[in-house]
């Protein structure tokens, strides 16, 4: 669903499940959030950074998956021992066993349907290296046609749920880009890249990737994917260099709230359930689970790239 869909979708769910369990809540909501990041480089339609940073260049799916397979299972792993551990306290809590299940009503199966439909024709544009832009936003006006129809409510209803600010900023991240293009800052970039080419291809790869998971928590992840994209491809930047920028786009925002749209979507959605992650909250978890994640994750892509010299 990308990592943006996980975290709005989930977080509600998960939020009902730990308030029927009386358990603490935020080992729960913060797998949500990292986990949702951790994994957002298992396929091209993970994250909507994915596509900004390899943009005409995007591998198809074989190809990736050979590439990123097993550095997402190690992210997703590493992610998950860190929270463990740091966890370990409210995950030693009784859950409350006593619940009332309540059958999934006609609307939420036919949602759910939708979904499912929209995960087929993600992965299948995707593997036919197909747009997915369009058929992900006509899947998406489909499912609300067929809901709206079936439940008799005015789908204009629906534009009260969207949330304006956050297109707002989004719209104000794509402008910096602009601004920055403008003002000839991307040759800083080309030229921190070219001298990352002349290290040591692994040394240089863990280098750049730690270089760009931080730089994400300073501008977002997706100004930075753009930036990132637009230096990958002027430099001509291939095989492991350009993975380590993926990979630090898409992992380096689980060190604070700011780095990802994902993240952002996940706190808007707890402050409208009346709870308060605040920043030092999330970075204390995240200094400890986004550099160990990530160095995990770069030695999985250095390894796969010795055994198959993929450049």
């Amino acid at each position: 669903m990308s990592n943006d869909a996980t975290a709005v979708v989930l977080t509600p769910a998960i939020l009902t499940a730990v308030r029927k369990a009386k358990v603490p809540p935020l080992p729960y909501l913060f797998a949500c959030a990292l986990i949702a990041n951790a994994a957002s480089f298992v396929l091209p339609i993970s994250n909507p950074a994915n596509l900004v940073v390899f943009h005409h260049g995007m591998p198809p799916l074989g190809p990736w998956l050979l590439s990123f397979g097993v550095p997402s299972i190690l992210s997703i792993a590493t992610t998950y021992l860190v929270m463990r551990a740091v966890f370990r306290k409210e995950l030693s809590a009784c859950i409350e066993h006593q619940v009332d299940l309540k059958p999934l009503p006609a609307n939420g199966k036919l949602v759910l349907a939708g979904l499912a439909l929209m995960v087929v024709v993600l992965l299948a544009a995707s593997a036919w290296n197909k747009d997915l832009g369009l058929p992900t936003c006509l899947v998406a006006l489909l499912i609300t046609a067929v809901v709206s129809i079936k439940a008799r409510s005015n789908p204009l209803q629906l534009a009260k749920e969207i949330s304006w600010g956050t297109l707002l900023l989004v719209a104000g991240l794509f402008i910096m880009v602009d601004a920055m293009e403008s003002i000839g800052a991307l040759h800083f970039t080309e030229d921190a890249l070219n001298w990352t080419q002349g290290l040591t291809p692994p040394v240089g790869a863990l280098l750049t990737s730690f270089v760009v998971g931080i730089g994400n928590n300073l501008v977002n992840n997706l100004p930075l994917g753009l930036m990132a994209g637009a230096t990958v491809n002027a430099v001509h930047v291939q095989g492991l260099l350009a993975n380590s920028v993926l990979i630090g786009v898409d992992l380096g925002p689980n060190l604070s709230v700011t780095g990802s749209l994902a993240t952002i979507l996940w706190l808007i959605a707890l402050r409208k359930e009346k709870l308060d992650v605040r920043f030092w909250d999330f970075l204390k978890v995240g200094a400890l689970a986004m550099p160990v994640a990530l160095l995990a994750s770069m030695g999985g892509a250095i390894l796969m790239q010795l055994l198959f010299r993929t450049t």
